[in-house]
């Protein structure tokens, strides 16, 4: 049998949009049998701010009765962290990315940041900030045309590749 892989999903969602993203990634991980950790970064906007969008508001009540923040567990756990980031965001995926060193060692963990349409702007600052971490960085997921239909594929290939790559290491 193949040794698991460990993916942790960690994404910020303020609508449910990159939240809907996360899931289909998690969904084609667990479809390869990977063991994953489903987790959502808190806001880093003021709260009055929040307050004053109200769809922004219900939603956020609905993620925090559905999720919990990233432990300082989980990365060390994760053999790939997925990092899933909306279009416009505070910055929650970038700092989250840029403090996974202060949890334990990252080396030889891959990192996948994902966003909607593969916006190169709304990915260089994660695919640094991953990078800058330590993380081996993989490619942005296919368009298909179908934002969750990609993501599913990209989790289910970036978990064959990190058994691979895990298979690859264990032969040296």
């Amino acid at each position: 049998m193949a040794d698991p892989v460990n993916v942790l999903v960690v994404f910020y969602s303020r609508y449910g949009e990159t939240e809907r993203l996360a899931l289909a990634a998690g969904l084609g991980a667990i479809q390869e049998r990977a063991n994953i950790r489903l987790r959502r970064l808190a806001d880093r906007a003021d709260a009055a701010v929040v307050a004053a969008d109200p769809l922004w508001s219900e939603t956020l009540a609905r993620l925090q009765r559905d999720y919990v923040t990233p432990r300082p567990a989980d990365p060390v756990w994760a053999d790939l962290i997925v990092l899933a980031t909306p279009p416009r965001s505070d910055g929650e995926v970038e700092a989250y990315a840029a403090s996974l060193p202060s949890c334990g060692p990252m080396a030889g963990k891959m990192a996948a940041p994902l966003a909607a349409g593969n916006d190169p702007a709304t990915l260089r600052e994660v695919y640094a900030s991953a990078a800058c971490a330590g993380l081996v960085v993989a490619p942005s997921a296919i368009d298909t045309g179908d934002g969750a239909n990609g993501a599913r594929q990209h989790g289910r290939a970036l978990v064959r590749a990190v058994r691979i790559l895990k298979g690859s290491a264990q032969q040296v």
